[in-house]
């Protein structure tokens, strides 16, 4: 694995979580390759790829190669043709645009983000998912009401036999709780993100469902916090009592 970033993921993990994962990953073979990226590829007659060069100098013997690069939202179609905001397509919490009978969903969807106060583009399926049924309500509604979209951010993923889920936002302090050793035969842990004295993000490994909806509801309902040293000791119980 190669990748440009100090470590796995720094748009969500912390440094304390990612070590968990490279460290997992390693034990599993995988060699990890941080702070630089590829720039070309070597092939063979047959146009078989057999060597990656990276941008250090470094060069890697390769079978097969799986490149994730990201995508942004692809709004140019409509330019000039409906309201922007923050790199999507502009529209208010039941995913109307500024165009009458026009509605945006999904990554190039700028929203209201209630729970926040604020106005923000998410992506992820769980959210495409979600904002698709807002707007078919909003759609077949025929003057009917129906409540706002209030969307509590959701991410997660599974690999090898691990399983983590995070909900709310990774802003503020942080406290790290439970067995974060790659080692351990069922590890356990996670992260709470702490600002203005309340918890305002949760991040589980290794959770069953009750407990992962605790750290969901944690994050819904933002618990005051009067010690981070108290939280760290208490963690994971601290969700569960809420």
């Amino acid at each position: 694995m190669v990748y440009p970033e100090p470590w796995c993921m720094p748009r969500l993990f912390t440094p304390e979580i990612a070590a968990f994962y490279e460290g997992y990953y390693s034990n599993k073979g995988i060699k990890i390759i941080k702070g630089t990226v590829a720039t070309g590829f070597i092939y063979n007659a047959d146009g078989e790829v057999t060597e990656v060069q990276l941008k250090d100098g470094q060069s890697l013997e390769a079978d097969i190669v799986v490149v994730g690069v990201g995508g942004r939202p692809l709004t140019t179609l409509f330019k000039g043709q409906v309201e922007e905001d923050k790199g999507g397509i502009k529209t208010d919490a039941f995913f109307k645009t500024s165009v009458p009978d026009v509605y945006a969903v999904g990554d190039v969807a700028t929203f209201p983000l209630k729970l926040y106060n604020d106005v923000r583009r998410v992506e992820h399926v769980d959210h495409a998912r979600k904002s698709a049924e807002q707007a078919v309500k909003a759609i077949m509604s025929e003057g009917k009401f129906i409540d706002e979209y209030d969307y509590l951010p959701y991410f997660y993923s599974r690999a090898f036999d691990l399983s983590w889920q995070f909900y709310g936002d990774n802003v503020g302090d942080t406290v790290l709780f439970g067995n974060n050793d790659p080692k351990a035969p069922k590890p356990k842990f996670g992260t709470y993100w702490i600002k203005d004295g309340k918890v305002v993000g949760a991040f589980l490994e290794g959770g069953s469902p009750d407990e992962n909806k605790a750290i969901a509801k944690v994050a819904r309902v933002q618990p005051a916090v009067s010690s981070l040293m108290e939280l760290e000791k208490e963690g994971l119980t601290f969700a569960c009592k809420i």
